[in-house]
């Protein structure tokens, strides 16, 4: 698989350009699927997404702004139906934890004929440093609304790690 080409879609973001970073130390050719990527892709405008998926033979999928906002799970599903027809065999959705219409993306791309892979996470721990609460951190105080309520924060290296895997390795198709 090292010399078919992965698209990453979100690849210049907080777990796209990690999953870039890897794939090409592993010398796997990557395509940057992103508004400034060559050639371009935006969610908003579905006439990028061709030129982005030819000659992709897996993607990663990261949807913009977040897979829980209404109309998500269809574009995924578009999405999904144009990879395959195209060749792209192997997606991977990043995905969200309890979110209605998270889930609804899943099942659009489960149903869609492609070898997937689900990484299914929350928060990243990558929040806190490098974007929502870092002014928070540095004036001392984060307030979250969590409570009692146990939720995982997961290192966005962690993410693209398990990626990279479920990408470039067998076993992780058909698997959340």
């Amino acid at each position: 698989m090292a010399d078919e080409t992965t698209l990453v879609l979100g690849g210049t973001g907080k777990t796209g350009r990690r999953v870039t970073e890897r794939l090409r130390a592993r010398d796997v050719a990557v395509r940057v699927g992103s508004r400034s990527g060559e050639p371009p892709f935006d969610w908003e405008d579905r006439s990028t997404w061709a030129p982005a998926l030819d000659g992709a033979g897996r993607a990663y999928v990261s949807f913009f702004p977040d897979l829980a906002v209404p109309g998500a799970p269809e574009a995924i599903e578009e999405l999904a139906e144009r990879a395959i027809s195209g060749g792209t065999r192997r997606l991977v959705l990043l995905s969200g934890r309890g979110e209605q219409e998270a889930q609804r993306a899943e099942d659009a791309l489960q149903r869609s004929g492609a070898d997937w892979t689900v990484v299914r996470c929350s928060w990243f721990m990558q929040n806190f440093s490098e974007s929502f609460f870092l002014e928070q951190v540095l004036t001392g105080e984060v307030a979250l609304p969590a409570d009692s309520v146990l939720e995982p924060f997961v290192d966005a290296d962690d993410i693209a790690d398990v990626v990279v895997a479920a990408l470039t390795e067998d076993g992780h198709s058909g698997k959340v």
